[in-house]
């Protein structure tokens, strides 16, 4: 069998899943693939690089459910609002089920991977919505980075305080930005 990087990150999946993050080492990953770990040094420079992969890869098959869930939705406005309580809800959801984890140290690796999922889905719906006319914003890419930085400030607040009620001031806020 020749391994690729999607098997060693599927191993390194599963063995984040079963031991945690300190406790997954390139070695395990080698044993179960039956390689050397010259052979994973190969496909990826550290174990940090793996958690970075399998992390991205988790993002883009978030990013997919999200649009799925949100293609019927009448109006891009209402896919952006969607798409904004969604990720307040599964933000607010990780920080109660890790507060305490071991990941809380590698939440900017998540962070940053799923905000540029999201950030792919905001993209879609501002350039869409605006060829439609329903949306006004006059620079997409610039109108796409605002939105994104609201929904990430927003998100921040819920680090410190879990049940911060910021989602419908940046969904206020981005749908102003989004017609203005």
């Amino acid at each position: 069998m020749t391994v690729t990087r999607e098997h060693i990150a599927d191993s390194f999946e599963r063995h984040l899943e079963q031991y945690g993050f300190r406790k997954t080492s390139v070695e395990d990953i080698a044993k179960d693939l039956h390689i050397s770990k010259k052979t994973i040094y190969v496909h990826y420079e550290s174990k940090d690089d793996i958690f970075k992969s399998v992390i991205e890869r988790r993002a883009a098959e978030d990013k997919q459910r999200i649009a799925e869930e949100l293609a019927d939705r009448a109006s891009y406005t209402d896919k952006v609002g969607g798409l904004i309580r969604i990720v307040f809800d599964r933000t607010r959801d990780w920080w109660r089920r890790n507060r305490d984890s071991e990941f809380v140290q590698r939440y900017q690796v998540s962070e940053q991977a799923f905000l540029d999922a999201y950030t792919d889905l905001i993209r879609d719906y501002v350039h869409a919505g605006v060829q439609c006319g329903e949306f006004t914003a006059r620079d997409d890419e610039t109108t796409v980075r605002l939105v994104s930085g609201l929904i990430l400030a927003g998100t921040r607040m819920l680090q410190e305080d879990i049940e911060a009620d910021a989602e419908p001031a940046v969904v206020e806020a981005v749908n102003r930005l989004l017609t203005c």
